[in-house]
């Protein structure tokens, strides 16, 4: 069954009950985020409202595993699950950002008081979909109310930043992190259709240095070794590759430390934008604006074609697909319109 249909069904058992409680009456909160990096980096600011409204209540997040070291030094977190057999047998509130028919059905017979949802704000906002940010924050504004909010940086822990400052003095044989700024690149994406060429990328990479005097962190996972190495091949001492296998603490603490952030949209282009590095976001099919980046300077380039939005699977377009519209030239003169000044680039 479709995740519309979830959202549905989501919305009409809401009804069912309160959606605002006094705080002093909440014990227990579960919030239910099963996602991507992405759209878990666009949700924590939830974390911090929630235990702002009921500091005594015990937070519970259940989430994916690989994605859970992403929050795992938020203080406003009590608890991190993986599994729903974990979550505690009653709530007095239950908090649907994004779940499934498992933990719809657990919602049903464990929430006491107050029961939120996604479904109910998409169907809101339909044919006028918001940032992802603040689609997460209206899902819990009837209980926290109409407050002034605003994205912090994820927490890190110390290790972590040591982690980051160790993987880059290697990477770019270097003795101290107090050397000139880097750039860094990611060309993956989740699916083909987002992904800018790579050869593209490496264009950006050598007149980024030639024209900046900056190196470039090409990052990727091995499941994008192929792109890396390709990219690896062209730009040859312009550039060092990271195949990260470490956690998404010890990634969103190396990407913190750029000077600029260039890739397609992507979970690390979230991770760069909540870091407050100023990031240029390569957009294909995407819908507008949902995951644009936020931060001061930051840019989009992005096509918006009659096809779009699509199921980022099948194109109809094959011969000129939306992100290949993107030229290498675009890129270049977008960094001068984020505050990139040639004269000064090499003193940043």
């Amino acid at each position: 069954m479709s995740e519309k249909f979830l959202y549905a069904v989501n919305l009409v058992a809401s009804k069912f009950w309160k959606s605002s409680i006094s705080p002093d009456k909440i014990k227990e909160i579960v919030v239910v985020k099963m996602d991507e990096i992405g759209d878990m980096t666009a949700a924590v600011h939830v974390f911090e409202l929630l235990k702002q409204y009921a500091p005594e209540a015990t937070l519970t997040v259940l989430c994916k595993p690989f994605v859970g070291s992403l929050i795992a030094a938020d203080p406003h977190i009590d608890r991190i699950i993986f599994k729903t057999q974990d979550l505690p047998s009653k709530a007095d509130v239950w908090v649907e950002l994004r779940g499934t028919w498992e933990t719809f059905l657990m919602s049903i017979f464990r929430t006491k008081r107050v029961r939120l949802d996604r479904g109910t704000v998409r169907f809101r906002q339909r044919g006028n979909q918001a940032h992802e940010r603040i689609t997460n924050f209206r899902i819990i504004e009837p209980l926290v109310g109409t407050v002034n909010w605003q994205c912090k940086p994820l927490f890190i822990n110390d290790q972590d930043q040591v982690n980051a400052n160790n993987i880059l003095k290697s990477l770019f044989k270097i003795q101290s992190m107090n050397s000139k700024p880097f750039v860094v690149i990611h060309p993956g994406g989740r699916s083909l259709l987002r992904r800018w060429p790579a050869i593209r990328f490496a264009q950006i990479i050598n007149d980024i240095y030639r024209q900046y005097g900056w190196k470039s962190l090409v990052i990727g996972t091995t499941d994008e070794a192929a792109i890396l190495h390709e990219i690896e091949k062209e730009t040859s001492d312009n550039s060092a590759i990271w195949l990260t296998q470490e956690s998404l603490g010890t990634f969103a603490a190396v990407i913190s430390k750029a000077v600029l952030f260039i890739g397609n949209e992507s979970g690390p282009l979230q991770i760069a934008d909540i870091m407050g590095v100023k990031s240029l976001g390569l957009f294909g099919p995407g819908v507008a604006n949902v995951f644009y980046p936020q931060t001061t300077g930051s840019r989009v380039i992005h096509n918006i074609l009659d096809c779009n939005p699509c199921d980022q699977i099948h194109c109809v377009r094959s011969e000129s697909k939306c992100i290949d519209m993107i030229s290498v030239q675009e890129v270049m003169l977008v960094l001068p319109q984020m505050g990139f000044d040639l004269i000064d680039a090499f003193f940043i």
